[in-house]
């Protein structure tokens, strides 16, 4: 016999957990699945911006752990295989193992594109980070470089701009790819410096980042940096749900203001929806909403 849970939570993250309190105060038998309890919330070395908290984004994580436990969810680690559409409502697989859920929620997030070079895994969280708005505060009055040429590299450089003494932006093309309003604005700044037709190769340090090490045209060069910001993109986690035939929007899966899906029983949150803004704190709004709904499914009809 398979347990039949109420609601089967697919994601730790700030959504999935969020979604796990809610789910558990509204006394739903709720079950979240992840591989690991955080997701990319834990490469925040730390948080300012969420309110009532300031620590790690480890930290913060684990105090949603301990009260999503507090009431009642019951965790499994593990990656989902496989989701289908069955009579009482989804069977969800993990290795194998097998849970059926009235209702489920989607909240796998998305997962942040790495350059794969030496000193990135070394340094990340120690002037390494992947999110300007979560970590730029950190680095004010020093000097950073951004990697990447699309809008969420220009962003945040001229975010990071408005806060650091000096911002380079290495892009390996000839010209940046972002709007061309962006580019305006990053051209019209003194402190902004565009680095084209540039690889990044290896970052370096000496327990924290000191040092960013470029392959031009013309050969090696290395510059003086305090932080270094990665935007080449995120890869939205939603495989497994276009089996079942769930709407998307751009990779993203498409939810209305209250977390609904395409299909029925099937809800989301988080930074694997087409929620504009990617953070913590509407990440675990977007749970809380889907949670409710959720409940309204299975409790009420």
């Amino acid at each position: 016999m398979v347990e039949v849970y109420d609601l089967i939570i697919l994601g730790t993250g700030p959504a999935g957990m969020a979604a796990a309190i809610y789910a558990g105060r509204y006394d739903m038998k709720t079950l979240i699945i992840g591989n690991e309890i955080g997701g990319t919330t834990n490469l925040a070395g730390e948080l300012e911006n969420y309110p009532g908290f300031v620590g790690s984004g480890i930290d913060l994580m684990k105090k949603f752990e301990e009260q999503a436990k507090k009431f009642g969810a019951v965790f499994e680690m593990g990656s989902v295989d496989k989701l289908e559409k069955v009579e009482e409502g989804f069977c969800v697989g993990v290795g194998d193992k097998k849970f059926v859920g009235r209702s489920v929620i989607g909240a796998l997030g998305s997962e942040r594109r790495k350059l794969g070079i030496s000193g990135e895994v070394e340094f990340s969280g120690k002037g390494v980070s992947y999110c300007a708005t979560c970590d730029g505060n950190f680095f004010r009055g020093k000097t950073v470089a951004v990697i990447g040429g699309s809008d969420s590299a220009a962003k945040a450089a001229i975010y990071l701009a408005s806060i650091c003494e000096k911002v380079y932006i290495s892009y390996r093309g000839d010209e940046m790819r972002c709007a061309p309003i962006s580019l305006d604005k990053i051209e019209a700044t003194e402190n902004v410096e565009i680095i084209y037709n540039s690889k990044p190769v290896e970052i370096l340090g000496d327990g924290k980042v000191s040092r960013l090490k470029l392959e031009l045209l013309e050969g090696d060069k290395s510059i003086d940096v305090d932080g270094v910001f990665i935007e080449v993109g995120s890869v939205p986690s939603t495989k497994i749900f276009k089996g079942i035939g769930v709407e998307l929007e751009s990779g993203y899966i498409k939810v209305d203001k209250e977390g609904r899906t395409s299909v029925k029983g099937l809800f989301a949150g988080g930074d694997g929806t087409n929620n504009p803004f990617k953070q913590v704190i509407t990440a675990t709004a977007d749970g809380a909403l889907a949670a409710k709904s959720a409940y309204d499914f299975v409790k009420l009809g």
